[in-house]
């Protein structure tokens, strides 16, 4: 039990615009109240006061590929034109040693060390659960940040990256009609492409309910928005389900985006999504920033507030209504999830989109400190922690090694061993196969006995080539693999923009946001 004093900011349903100096209680994992009053605990409650620093609902990524934000950036070089979808860039010709054959080798080359580094990088940008973790075989040793596909094992989600035909889609919404909520890859790519007939599959099959969380939808239009509003509405006048926006991978891939206020209008909940490495924002903080910029630019008309909306209180009703939870917002009962900003401007909305990684002073995840400063980590009696470098700065985490739970895990280990597999990829996929072939020797042969002898398995989700999933490089590939970036939004990262691209300037404008 602790408190944190400060500018709070809960987005209550009541009061979604309000924000006030006070306090938050957390109380085994939860929110247990929060009071319009600063005053000290009478009752010798831990606490903290953080001045004028903003505290906000955890943020909710509703969409990104973890297993894969260890890679820069990628671009077809001589790609003069946008993808017309999202069957054609895995076809391109440096897409497998890029993307598919670089992301195999962290996920069997260095699994613990691959999941530790893209939840301190969702974390560093105020992220408190991540939709797309990979399939595993169990959690890996250090699990910071909710797991929006697995919740704690409950089978309360299913997902698909891939395009299903209409018979699995009634499935699908069969299973939505009996309360399960359904994340789906849906018409991702230019308007009048061939995948804008996914929309219509999937309002054949009835798949247009309120529990239906459908990403990027870039190729459907006003009525078809429309018509899930509708086709929603005959089950008990229920709204119609969520759309995940992630701007900078649409206009990185296809030079347009999902006509979100089109979203908007038919009472379509519009959240945000960092989406992968490859094409994506490094953190929701990031994505904040295109989405500001690319809204501007286009005249949407859709204010701070409204943003904010869609890394908090927008994904977390939508995954309340099958969680039965409530998170997104600072209200009592919800999940204990929180992050604290300092305070770059005196708006609260505008402050969170110009926030960067080191304005993040603290993350809490279930009603326990998982990152932060120095001072903040130690108030709140979090034990000995791992420093980690976010730019200039340092930010500390509860990390533990895989092989000693018992004993911190330093950071200049994680990325060692990052490293030694960018250095060698072949060698450290090779690896992974003899330690496997080991266990599976042993007599190991089930998921959980494979996990009681240390290995943690990960999977792809991403395709690796036209109708293929990503798979292990073939006998004699040779290739090449960048080390992983920072966990910042830096120089580097912004130089790595084209000035060619098909973004019509829109990402070269989020440097404003970083110029001093």
């Amino acid at each position: 039990m602790f408190e944190v004093h400060g500018r709070i900011v809960p987005l209550a349903p009541e009061s979604p615009d309000r924000d006030f100096l006070g306090r938050v209680r957390f109380t085994d994992g939860r929110v247990e109240h929060i009071k319009a009053r600063r005053l000290p605990p009478t009752d010798g409650t831990p606490h903290v006061d953080l001045g004028e620093a903003y505290v906000y609902p955890g943020l909710i990524d509703l969409h990104s590929h973890i297993g894969y934000n260890a890679l820069p950036l990628w671009r077809e070089e001589k790609r003069m034109v946008p993808w017309l979808h999202r069957d054609q860039w895995p076809g391109a010709s440096t897409y497998k040693q890029n993307v598919s054959w670089p992301a195999y080798a962290y996920l069997k080359g260095a699994p613990e060390e691959l999941m530790a580094y893209v939840q301190v990088r969702a974390l560093a940008g105020g992220t408190t659960a991540i939709q797309g973790w990979p399939p595993a075989n169990g959690s890996p040793t250090n699990k910071l940040v909710r797991n929006i596909d697995d919740d704690e094992g409950r089978d309360a989600i299913r997902t698909s990256v891939v395009n299903l035909d209409v018979s699995q889609l009634r499935e699908r919404a069969r299973s939505m009609f009996g309360g399960t909520g359904f994340i789906y890859h849906l018409a991702e790519g230019q308007l009048d492409s061939l995948v804008a007939r996914e929309f219509g599959d999937a309002a054949r099959a009835g798949c247009l309910q309120s529990r239906l969380i459908a990403i990027h939808c870039t190729a459907v239009d006003d009525a078809e928005f429309k018509e899930w509003a509708q086709m929603a509405a005959l089950d008990n006048n229920a709204p119609p389900g969520g759309v995940v926006w992630s701007p900078l991978s649409n206009l990185w891939l296809y030079g347009e985006t999902t006509r979100v206020e089109a979203a908007i209008r038919h009472g379509v909940r519009v959240c945000l999504g960092s989406d992968w490495g490859p094409s994506g924002s490094k953190n929701l903080l990031g994505e904040l920033k295109v989405a500001r910029v690319w809204a501007d630019q286009a005249g949407l008309g859709i204010s701070d507030h409204q943003l904010v909306a869609m890394v908090t209180a927008n994904p977390g009703d939508l995954l309340a209504q099958v969680w039965g939870e409530t998170l997104g917002r600072l209200v009592p009962g919800a999940f204990g999830d929180a992050v604290v900003v300092a305070r770059r401007r005196s708006d609260p909305w505008s402050n969170l989109i110009a926030a960067r990684e080191e304005d993040v002073l603290l993350v809490i995840v279930g009603g326990q400190p998982v990152y932060g400063t120095r001072e903040l980590m130690r108030a709140l009696a979090v034990g000995v922690t791992t420093s980690v470098p976010i730019g200039r700065h340092r930010r500390h985490v509860p990390l533990r090694r895989p092989s000693e739970p018992s004993r911190l895990w330093a950071w200049r280990s994680v990325l060692a061993e990052l490293n030694r597999v960018a250095k060698e990829p072949l060698k450290a996929i090779e690896s992974a196969n003899q330690a496997l072939d080991r266990a599976l020797a042993s007599g190991l042969r089930t998921d959980h006995a494979l996990r009681e002898s240390g290995l943690l398995i990960l999977e792809p989700d991403m395709p690796g080539g036209a109708h293929a999933i990503a798979g292990p490089p073939p006998p004699g590939a040779v290739f090449e693999m960048a080390k992983p970036p920072s966990l910042v939004h830096d120089r580097a990262w912004h130089r790595s923009f084209p000035e060619d691209g098909f973004d019509a300037g829109v990402l070269a404008r989020t440097t404003a946001y970083y110029e001093d």
